[in-house]
């Protein structure tokens, strides 16, 4: 039996660590991400065992370290099962699933490390049970059905798929066929389509027939409860999906700093930054009450640094630089200003 995973064949932490130019820690990353900075002239080498690169520019954001948010971000992480604590054989398990993540706003797609946890592989199947559980539950409560004919996006036509076949067998196959099942497979494309004559031409054309049927009315489970939450608050889909996650596994070895609520204050913050009627305050309607609520965080723009990159610059950036951590101005200036994982 084929398993739908594989356990991991290295650890997920490594636990290296960037600091900022006065040794502040502001994260803990993976080798290459720490290498990243120093190959790009961004960072030097402070230590090598354990890995500390400190930057050489003033970070744009620092952790809040008085905050959940900002300790999680801080903290050395174990390679072990949040659920039960063995430390062999487990797997990443989202606890905010694809699924529906894939539709959030790109605000919530970034930092996705905190709903990103280890299971052993029995407590990992026991979470998918739970999981399909909770799914049946959004799927009643969004009228978003999971595995039914409106849910499928492309079925096929079985009437089609055997007029197609009969046609290819009298096409490839004719002098292989007994008799009787030839007489059988032309009637079968003459009733079809409603001849009296078949030719090789004909059967060529029928052989290229469609039979797949498109569903217009499709969307997904996901997007539909997607849409749902759209309406009220992104953020909140995401918390009953971590509350769903501690109720049903009950995890007893959670990073420190793990929190159902986490990302909501820096989305209020950001929030706060653009007046009401830019574009980008949108995003964080959505993801905080959504498209039917109000939205009651004043105006407050953030202090400019000097130096501070333009926003096209930060737009370029972001494509440059490794998994989420976001440079915010060119390579060549000496003063970059970096929005560094969590600290932002």
């Amino acid at each position: 039996m084929t398993r739908a995973f594989t356990t991991r064949k290295g650890p997920l932490y490594h636990n290296c660590q960037l600091r900022a130019p006065d040794d502040q820690p502001l994260c803990v990353c993976d080798p290459k991400k720490a290498w990243w900075y120093v190959e790009k002239g961004l960072g030097v080498v402070a230590s090598e065992e354990p890995l500390v690169v400190r930057l050489t520019f003033e970070p744009s954001g620092r952790p809040q370290v008085e905050r959940e948010d900002g300790r999680f971000y801080l903290q050395e992480r174990h390679n072990i099962c949040v659920t039960c604590g063995k430390d062999q054989s487990y797997i990443r398990k989202n606890v905010v699933p694809h699924e529906y993540r894939k539709y959030f706003p790109d605000i919530l797609k970034d930092h996705q490390s905190h709903d990103v946890v280890l299971l052993c592989i029995e407590c990992h199947k026991i979470s998918n049970l739970h999981d399909q559980s909770f799914r049946h539950q959004l799927a009643r409560e969004f009228s978003a059905p999971i595995g039914t004919e409106q849910d499928v996006k492309v079925s096929i036509d079985k009437s089609r798929k055997i007029v197609r076949n009969a046609a290819s067998a009298l096409l490839n196959n004719k002098e292989n066929i007994p008799d009787n099942r030839i007489a059988v497979l032309e009637k079968i494309v003459k009733d079809y389509f409603n001849i009296e004559e078949l030719d090789d031409n004909f059967l060529k054309d029928v052989v290229k027939i469609d039979i797949k049927i498109w569903n217009d009315d499709y969307q997904s489970h996901g997007h539909k409860v997607y849409e749902g939450y759209e309406k009220i608050g992104v953020m909140k889909l995401e918390q009953r999906w971590r509350e769903h996650f501690l109720s049903s596994m009950k995890p007893q070895h959670m990073p420190e700093g793990w929190s159902v609520t986490h990302n909501f204050f820096k989305m209020q913050l950001k929030a706060s930054h653009f007046p009401p009627d830019h574009p980008e305050r949108m995003k964080y309607k959505i993801a905080l009450v959504g498209t039917e609520g109000e939205l009651d965080i004043p105006y407050s723009p953030p202090v400019k640094r000097e130096n501070s990159p333009s926003s096209s610059t930060e737009s370029q950036s972001r494509e440059t630089t490794p998994e989420g951590m976001f440079v915010l101005s060119a390579l060549s200036s000496t003063n970059e200003t970096l929005c560094v994982k969590g600290g932002c």
